[in-house]
């Protein structure tokens, strides 16, 4: 096998990798805070989902979400802090905690989602 043959087999097998890191998980419940930063009830959901790319993120909670993602903060124990920004370049900030619940901020908003028990593969 020749260099360029091995560096090219290198390079496809690198992209699948990197496609390979969009997740995609289900949204079991969300809460929503009210003006007195208190958590409202619990709403139950079904067929939604939480779906995280390199350069986006697409949530369905009171609208669709499609957010870009300005810059990504790793933190210990497996969370990640995105700032981005929506549709109309309004803030968003969305918080992944363990893969299992995220938090969404925006101006006048705050979500608190729960994912169900597994990650789906897309």
């Amino acid at each position: 096998m020749t260099f360029k043959n091995l560096l090219f087999l290198l390079t496809v097998l690198l992209s699948f990798i990197a496609q390979g890191q969009d997740k995609v998980f289900p949204i079991h419940q969300f809460q929503a805070r009210n003006e007195a930063q208190e958590w409202g009830k619990r709403q139950y959901v079904c067929n939604q989902f939480a779906a995280f790319y390199s350069d986006k993120i697409n949530v369905e909670v009171d609208k669709n979400y499609q957010l870009t993602i300005i810059s990504k903060t790793d933190l210990p124990d497996n969370g990640t802090i995105y700032l981005c920004q929506d549709e109309k370049s309004n803030p968003v900030t969305v918080m992944l905690i363990d893969k299992i619940k995220m938090y969404l901020y925006t101006n006048t908003k705050r979500f608190l989602i729960n994912f169900g028990p597994e990650k789906i593969a897309k």
